[in-house]
């Protein structure tokens, strides 16, 4: 079951990553972007400063939904980018 979690966030990550490049929006994937390293590193500070269970909480937050939602955003950023050189070779192709 904890395998949902980041697999749900790759996805959403994918998902916005291909619509984001593929409908020339890569100022949105750039702000996503950043956002979501912000978090990361937000969470691997206060994971390193904080103590117990507080700490085990931070590196969930960024281990299982930041890191997979940014790699996910990456990939669907390579992918929707592609996609819309192909469909542009296409159009100028005929």
């Amino acid at each position: 079951m904890i395998f949902v979690i980041p697999a749900v966030a790759a996805l959403i990550g994918l998902t916005a990553g291909w619509g984001f490049l593929r409908y020339e929006l890569s100022g949105a994937a750039w702000v996503v972007t950043v956002l979501l390293s912000v978090l990361m590193a937000w969470g691997l500070y206060k994971s390193q400063t904080a103590q117990g269970w507080d700490a085990l909480a931070y590196v969930i937050l960024w281990l299982l939904g930041a890191a997979p939602a940014l790699l996910g955003l990456g990939l669907g950023a390579v992918i929707g980018r592609w996609r819309r050189i192909k469909a542009e070779a296409v159009v100028q192709a005929e």
